[in-house]
């Protein structure tokens, strides 16, 4: 971008411009005008005359009037360069605030850099409103229905008992404790994702063995990791890491869930390392890997894959999402990658530097 678009030097020039035409009139127009007058034979004897005369008076109007027109061309050719733009950002703003977050400011490119990037930032501003307003509808929706069956569910079993249709039976009560305790980590994974960024998020960054973090994930499994035909390798490291160890632990289980739900049974690796001053931990399963054109949203939330929604149909896609939260509270994030033989894995990665600040 040239600063000769820069507004200063537009009004600048323009100022320069004005007052260059002004001189020339009173000078250069007076001197032609003078010129012609005396040059005709009628006004020759006046030509010595000190007092004004009439024609000095209508020199004076017209010079005027040249320089009032001069100035209000310029005036209006400057405002309309600068009000126009900001006329339709006025409008659009007006338009937002009623409710119609399509609204964009429509104007013509102009020579002003500062109004160009007014428009672009408003309309920026206005489309990301839009977008966030979508996805609070979308949130509201999506949250809405998962929390619809468990709450069916409950009010369902809770008249039945009110109406003598159920007997208050032990497995009666263990399964509504069941749906009340699906409720609360539905709930615990909405304020996690929804409190994600550090000044929100608590997290308590002490020292904790990797084989600590690693073995408290893996109990939660074991069972299933039997059942299913899984088989761990990890390493044997006896190293501190710098973390939330039960929350880095909750991301483990996040991740060791949905491999063994929808993994192909085999072998899962967990590897550790400090790579370019971040921690990183590895999980890699045996496949058959992520669609690849499910992966951009692997980790939004209330996002599933059609395959995964036919393997498992109560989840919810929260998971992922939650793991990044997490992960972003420690400064760092989650990645996935595929390999051309299909293998998932999934890398936790947080800095050293900032969490030992």
């Amino acid at each position: 971008m040239k600063r000769k678009n820069d507004l200063s030097r537009q009004i600048l020039f323009f100022m320069l411009g004005l007052t260059l035409c002004i001189i020339l009139i009173s000078v250069l127009g007076t001197y032609i005008f003078y010129a012609v007058v005396y040059s005709l034979p009628s006004y020759a004897s006046s030509a010595n005359d000190e007092a004004m005369t009439f024609i000095d008076w209508v020199w004076i109007a017209i010079a005027s009037l040249l320089s009032f027109t001069i100035a209000v061309f310029f005036a209006l050719k400057l405002s309309t360069r600068i009000l126009s733009p900001l006329n339709t950002v006025a409008l659009s703003l007006q338009r937002i605030t009623h409710g119609d977050l399509s609204a964009r400011a429509i104007t013509k490119r102009s020579h002003l850099l500062e109004i160009n990037n007014l428009v672009s930032d408003f309309n920026l501003m206005a489309e990301r409103l839009q977008v966030m307003d979508a996805d609070r509808k979308s949130w509201n929706a999506a949250i809405a229905h998962e929390l619809r069956t468990p709450v069916t569910i409950l009010r369902g079993r809770l008249h039945g008992l009110v109406d003598g249709i159920f007997n208050p039976e032990p497995n009666l009560f263990k399964n509504l404790l069941l749906q009340t305790e699906g409720l609360s980590r539905l709930i615990e994974d909405l304020r996690l994702i929804g409190s994600a960024d550090k000044h929100s998020f608590t997290i308590q960054i002490k020292p904790e063995k990797f084989e600590n973090i690693v073995s408290k994930s893996l109990e939660n499994f074991q069972d299933k990791i039997d059942i299913f035909g899984f088989f761990i390798t990890k390493p044997n490291i006896d190293e501190c890491i710098m973390c939330d160890s039960m929350r880095i632990t909750q991301c483990l289980n996040i991740i060791l869930d949905n491999i063994i739900n929808y993994a192909t049974p085999g072998e899962i690796v967990i590897s550790y390392r400090v790579s370019e001053n971040n921690y990183c931990i590895s999980i890699t399963d045996s496949g058959p890997g992520i669609d690849k054109d499910f992966q951009p949203y692997m980790f939004e939330p209330f996002q599933r894959g059609e395959n995964m929604r036919a393997i498992n149909p109560q989840g919810c896609g929260l998971g992922l999402s939650v793991a990044r939260a997490i992960m972003q509270a420690h400064s760092g994030d989650v990645f996935y990658e595929m390999s051309v033989y299909c293998h998932s894995t999934f890398l936790l990665q947080w800095p050293l530097s900032d969490i030992q600040k």
